[in-house]
């Protein structure tokens, strides 16, 4: 009898490691749509392509705003409604950014400011520097009264923006609106950092860099 048990010990405590795993699973997504997020139903729209970030969801971290355990989720970011969706197994939520700080992937950190999810591409004790990705609605090139006006269709596109003494300022990717953020008496050497380092406006992490040499001489 004696060796009977130890060899069902093994099975039993697989099966139970099985069990908790699921029913951890389960409780995450309760926990979720109790303290964090709501039940929400994703817009229907004629849509051909990827609506969200990534092509499928992915492992995350979140950040609570209430100092509580991070938690860990499978989600991808809805460009259409801008808003992060965990999927249930009957419905699907949207996290609510005034409960979270952070949602971390293992390749971006996405940041809650003022009711809205940015992504990171600089946040330090002096500012931030965040981008909103979104898909914008265009209408394909057509010959009016021979063609028939085609559906809308969507396309991926960004901004970006300076969040400096809690006030969001829209970052224009021109050289002569970068220069013009930061005090004339630097232009000269802003100049001269940008031709020597090759700053391209569309590049954000070149874009991050300017700010962070010349943080100390910005004019807003």
């Amino acid at each position: 009898m004696r060796y009977l048990v130890l060899i069902l010990l093994p099975f039993f405590i697989y099966a139970q490691a099985d069990f908790l795993s699921n029913s951890a699973g389960d409780s995450n997504f309760q926990l979720l749509q109790r303290d964090i997020a709501t039940s929400f139903n994703p817009k229907t729209t004629n849509f051909t392509g990827n609506k969200y970030f990534y092509k499928k969801p992915k492992d995350a971290t979140l950040l609570l705003s209430d100092g509580k355990e991070p938690i860990k989720v499978v989600t991808n970011y809805n460009l259409l409604d801008q808003v992060f969706e965990i999927l249930g197994e009957e419905k699907t939520l949207k996290l609510l950014p005034g409960k979270i700080l952070k949602v971390t992937f293992d390749d971006r950190v996405f940041v809650s400011k003022n009711g809205k999810f940015y992504e990171s591409i600089e946040e330090n004790s002096n500012f931030s520097i965040l981008a909103d990705t979104f898909l914008e609605a265009y209408t394909p090139d057509y010959q009016a009264g021979i063609q028939e006006k085609p559906d809308p269709r969507y396309r991926r596109n960004n901004s970006i923006f300076l969040f400096y003494k809690n006030r969001f300022t829209y970052i224009e990717r021109r050289k002569s609106f970068l220069i013009s953020m930061f005090d004339d008496s630097k232009s000269k050497e802003i100049n001269t950092f940008y031709k020597k380092n090759k700053i391209s406006p569309r590049d954000d992490d070149e874009l991050k860099e300017l700010f962070i040499e010349f943080f100390d001489f910005l004019s807003l």
